[in-house]
């Protein structure tokens, strides 16, 4: 399944008699992110990596509940039970609840992605986005939760993106558009205190505060627009935006909260 990232020839026991590169496997996982891109990729890694060796369920208090993940998986089955790709997939906990028939996920950790491999039988790979390891037209639906803020490249990525759709496949992505400090104190107040609170969640989230504090490389800041502008100069359509405002019933964690359906525009 997998193809060179950089030339897109196919793989040989994971070497690439193309352009001559390999990549190395470890415990069952390629490793496609094996020298750093323009200084960064590598960097990239180890700041998951530690991330993923100080922390567990990390992005569970971040929006990520069980009811949103089944509403999420819901999302993408009404629109393909064909094969799929989770870019930023993490420990897996989303992309194990797709009902997809083939299912992949992609990471910058191999800590995650250990994690990832026992709660699902997915395809799991350590890649970048940007050179995304898999043959054009090989996903009927790409979803990325909360990854396009953290695209090294986001022309690059939403490219790639569009190169592994199938023909009319579909991206689902959600992003987070920028908040004031009072509408992120009044998110955690909603999130953690009222109308119901939840302790257990909120004293996981100071510990997180305080012992080994998470900051993801790379926030980039977007609004609806510029997000929407950013996939349609790349050749994905955005067929509908979904907001708390749009659909009420969607277990969003606020405003900030956007959802892009788009689909793969003819060439």
């Amino acid at each position: 399944m997998y193809v060179c990232p950089r030339c897109k020839a196919p793989l040989v026991e994971f070497a690439c008699h193309a352009c001559g590169a390999s990549y190395p496997v470890v415990q069952e996982i390629p490793c496609f992110i094996t020298a750093p891109s323009g200084g960064s990729s590598r960097n990239i890694s180890e700041i998951y990596d530690e991330i993923y060796m100080h922390h567990q369920d990390v992005w569970i208090d971040q929006g990520r509940s069980e009811r949103f993940q089944k509403w999420f998986s819901e999302l993408a089955t009404s629109l393909s039970t064909g094969p799929l790709l989770e870019i930023g997939c993490g420990e897996g906990i989303l992309l194990a609840t797709f009902r997809s028939r083939t299912r992949a996920g992609v990471d910058p950790s191999i800590r995650a992605l250990l994690r990832a491999r026992q709660r699902s039988a997915a395809q799991c790979a350590v890649a970048r986005a940007e050179e995304l390891p898999f043959p054009s037209e090989a996903f009927d639906i790409v979803a990325s939760v909360g990854v396009m803020e953290h695209f090294e490249d986001q022309d690059a990525a939403s490219r790639e993106i569009r190169r592994v759709l199938c023909r009319s496949g579909r991206y689902l992505a959600l992003i987070h558009i920028d908040m004031t400090r009072s509408e992120r104190l009044r998110q955690k107040v909603r999130e953690f205190l009222f109308p119901r609170p939840h302790p257990v969640a909120l004293a996981r989230w100071i510990r997180k505060k305080l012992f080994h504090r998470i900051v993801q490389p790379l926030r980039k800041s977007y609004t609806i627009e510029s997000a929407r502008s950013i996939l349609e100069r790349n050749g994905l359509t955005v067929t509908q935006v979904i907001t708390r405002d749009t659909h009420r019933a969607a277990p969003l964690a606020g405003r900030h909260v956007v959802i892009f359906v788009a689909e793969k525009a003819a060439s």
